[in-house]
């Protein structure tokens, strides 16, 4: 789940996502997280189809731009931090949102050769 403090932010990520492929896939590949639960032998191997239940941990993850990060219509810095929060057997929450990590996704080049890296 991804969560935009405001609106700025929000067309800010969207306008270098779509400008820089690479920070795009950075973004993708971090916010991947396993959806289902699977039966394992005491090797490691799945010996089991998807088990289709609700999850333990909820993660979230929440981005923000300054505008003063802004380098004509792109930002240089896009700041994030990482949620999660406990779900019982039957998928609701318990307790609240636990911030986990914070960083900062940042381009350590220009808008015409960018160069993005993550730093937590």
């Amino acid at each position: 789940m991804i969560e935009f403090n405001d609106s700025f932010t929000q067309v800010a990520v969207a306008q270098a996502m779509s400008a820089h492929g690479d920070l795009h896939r950075l973004i993708t590949y971090q916010l991947t997280f396993p959806k289902w639960a699977h039966d394992y032998d005491e090797t490691g191997k799945r010996t089991g189809p998807d088990k289709i239940k609700p999850v333990p941990t909820m993660h979230k993850t929440t981005l923000f731009v300054s505008p003063l990060d802004m380098v004509d219509n792109l930002p240089r810095e896009i700041s994030f931090a990482w949620w999660e929060r406990e779900y019982n057997d039957l998928g609701y929450p318990v307790g609240e949102w636990r911030r986990t990590i914070v960083g900062a996704y940042f381009n350590h080049g220009t808008n015409d050769n960018p160069n993005w890296s993550s730093h937590t």
